[in-house]
């Protein structure tokens, strides 16, 4: 059981779906030279997120509950603000929007519909939209 994850200048690894998602993580962040820090993800070809990065148990779990055996995948970044708690998946493969040109669309959509990013940008809209309290104290009729 294997599946293929494409990433850099059209670079393709195949791996073993019977590997736990840490291993498996961790040896797509040495082929694709990340920092360990960086947190990864896939997306199939049609867009859907594989959501590797919040398993609870990484080193417990094997790769084959979260991938499809024969697919093939795109390896992303996954960059998560702490200010706003907002998500921005980038794609780790070079051209995207040629090889997938829709793809490339679902990231961004991805990646602007995070519930949190919602919030945020709701947020001063909603402080605008209320009605300034006056700070002087009011007087009471006598």
């Amino acid at each position: 059981m294997f599946v293929t994850v494409r990433y850099g200048a059209n670079c393709q690894e195949l791996v073993n779906l019977q590997s736990r998602v840490l291993v498996l993580t961790a040896h797509l962040r040495r082929k694709r030279q990340c920092g360990t820090g960086d947190c990864i993800d896939l997306v199939d070809e049609a867009g859907a997120l594989m959501n590797l990065s919040k398993v609870e148990n990484p080193a417990a779990e094997y790769a084959s509950k979260y991938l499809r055996e024969r697919q093939r995948y795109i390896l992303v970044r996954v960059i998560r603000e702490q200010s706003t708690e907002a998500t921005c998946y980038k794609s780790l493969l070079e051209n995207l929007g040629k090889h997938h040109p829709d793809l490339a669309d679902r990231l961004q959509k991805l990646s602007a519909n995070t519930p949190m990013r919602e919030q945020w940008r709701k947020g001063p809209l909603q402080r605008r939209a209320q009605p300034k309290k006056s700070s002087e104290p009011k007087s009471t009729p006598r």
